[in-house]
């Protein structure tokens, strides 16, 4: 039996269930450890690590177990400058994913916000700024900006980032560092009056469902694929462990593509009128709502509503309204298991028929198949037809 010491802090959920899955199907003896606990007369076979930038403490120990012959594999790449093998998330290609994710909802402004700068921010901010089409991504970085002693003072935190937030153009597409990230933004957003995702569309990393899915408003996360970044390091371990040979280089993890929720369902629009028409076509998704009742909100004619939509997003009130529609079904359907009929009615169509002819006709599968492909990838919206288009 190998002993196996857990050194990683806070973990997601996923990534420890598939050390602990790997670890029950080789025999191995787990233990775990705080990270600002070192387990200094610990006797064991090896370690799982993450070697955080702000925690030395913790590449000493792993320095003093590599001398003594205890295999040792990072799960972050925080301290790339030491030299111990690595499984990691491809941090530069999350940021990829996350631009390529909201320049198809046609943003021209973009922001990238972190409350710490690491290499892993800056990994993740390098992909998202070398692939946004417009103009450079801002970058909110409280660990740059904030004055001494206040970088864990949150109301000084909130202030800077509303006063941020309000001054940046709009409609702005923001990349959160991590979901929770993500849910601060969300709040000081909403606080300070700005509507997402109409002016604001937040997109965060993890797809954390604790997190994500109980917000006033549910939010789209790029899903980092954990369990496989534990099991794949739990393997690594094991290699190791068994006088196996190091990678030369870390063995990096693919995202496993964007869970889409109510945060970023949004064509960018360029102006405040159409922000407020397509606020209110969300609001009565679930109603008997069309072209003319919208335009009677907005106090305009049908004409003057539809040349609107034409010229901000280059679509129709009826397109965008099905569009919204069907975004709420494909969140609904990724994350729970609702009976059609009652989907179909939260998201104003007629019948579990009338959503079924309409959901194939916009992905090219029924809901209960796409509920079968969003469950099996982890839950939320998935992507499967063409990009939005405006």
């Amino acid at each position: 039996m190998k002993n196996v010491l857990l050194q990683l802090g806070y973990s997601s959920h996923r990534k420890l269930e598939a050390i602990a899955e790997f670890a029950k199907a080789h025999g191995w003896a787990i233990a775990f450890e705080d990270s600002s606990v070192l387990p200094l007369g610990w006797r064991g076979d090896g370690v799982l690590m993450n070697l955080r930038a702000r925690r030395p403490q913790l590449a000493d120990f792993a320095q003093k177990l590599a001398a003594r012959g205890i295999p040792v594999v990072d799960l972050s790449i925080s301290r790339p400058e030491l030299p111990f093998p690595r499984v990691v998330g491809d941090h530069r290609a999350i940021g990829v994913l996350a631009a390529e994710h909201l320049a198809e909802r046609h943003f021209r402004h973009a922001a990238f916000f972190a409350k710490d700068w690491t290499n892993v921010e800056r990994l993740r901010l390098e992909g998202f700024s070398e692939n946004w089409p417009g103009e450079k991504p801002l970058a909110l970085v409280w660990r740059n900006e904030c004055g001494a002693g206040e970088y864990d003072d949150w109301p000084a935190l909130d202030a800077w980032l509303a006063e941020k937030l309000r001054a940046a153009p709009k409609p702005l597409a923001l990349f959160a560092f991590n979901d929770s990230q993500a849910a601060r933004v969300l709040n000081v957003a909403l606080s300070a009056g700005i509507s997402v995702p109409e002016e604001l569309a937040i997109l965060g990393v993890d797809d954390e469902s604790i997190i994500v899915e109980n917000q006033s408003i549910p939010l789209s996360s790029v899903r980092h694929d954990l369990r496989r970044l534990g099991r794949e390091s739990a393997a690594l371990l094991d290699r190791l462990m068994n006088g196996g040979t190091a990678p030369a280089e870390p063995i990096l993890i693919p995202p496993a593509g964007v869970s889409i929720r109510r945060s970023t369902d949004i064509v960018a629009a360029p102006t405040k009128e159409l922000r407020k028409a397509l606020a209110l076509v969300a609001q009565h998704i679930a109603d008997d709502y069309g072209t003319k009742e919208l335009a009677m909100d907005m106090g305009v004619s049908r004409a003057t509503l539809c040349r609107m939509f034409s010229k901000g997003i280059g679509t129709t009130p009826s397109r965008e309204l099905l569009r919204q529609r069907l975004g709420r079904a494909k969140a609904m359907l990724g994350q729970g298991d609702a009976p059609i009929k009652a989907i179909a009615a939260e998201c104003g169509f007629w019948d579990s028929a009338h959503l079924t002819n309409a959901f194939r006709m916009a992905t090219g599968t029924t809901p209960k198949e796409y509920r079968l492909r969003a469950q099996a990838a982890g839950g939320g919206a998935i992507a499967v037809s063409q990009p939005v288009k405006s």
